[in-house]
């Protein structure tokens, strides 16, 4: 029974998280439930051959110096990230590539002890849509966005409706 505890608790600590794909205004967000401490950020394009993510073109890979000693690395703590946006603590970047419509996409979002993983498409008139969330509450989110006076966008989740 104490393993089956261990167990769990483990699986809490290192599991997945949700991760929402949103656009809004032809701008592409991945937004967490909560701010993390993000690792690195990749966003993949589907290989149409042989069905495997790990195969498929790199669109946009946002990493770490693997050569910097790892205490000396810094993390962005984040709620959202815009596709292609840029951050001093990812030295390392391939992309952004242009996204295309109909094309199933993997994001994947590594926060040391967690990650975020969500397929996604870009809809022919500009939405997205998450074919299989990988967690039930996902489903059916909606977001409204707010704007400061610099023009950066905010993400806020609304309350769901029945």
């Amino acid at each position: 029974m104490l393993l089956f505890i261990f167990g769990i608790y483990l699986y809490s600590c290192i599991g997945p998280i949700p991760v929402d794909v949103v656009m809004i205004n032809d701008e592409l967000f991945f937004v967490l439930e909560e701010p993390h401490e993000i690792s690195a950020v990749r966003v993949t394009a589907r290989n149409s051959n042989d069905g495997k993510f790990n195969d498929g073109k790199t669109m946009w890979n946002l990493y770490k110096d693997l050569t910097t000693e790892v205490k000396k690395r810094k993390y962005v703590r984040l709620k959202q990230i815009k596709y292609g946006q840029k951050f001093e603590e990812f030295p390392m970047v391939e992309g952004p590539v242009q996204l295309q419509r109909n094309v199933e996409y993997l994001v994947g979002i590594d926060m040391g002890n967690k990650f975020a993983r969500e397929i996604f498409i870009i809809t022919d008139d500009n939405k997205v849509i998450m074919p299989h969330p990988t967690f039930e509450r996902q489903k059916n989110r909606k977001y409204s966005v707010s704007v400061d006076k610099d023009g950066n966008k905010t993400l806020i989740l609304e309350p769901v409706s029945k």
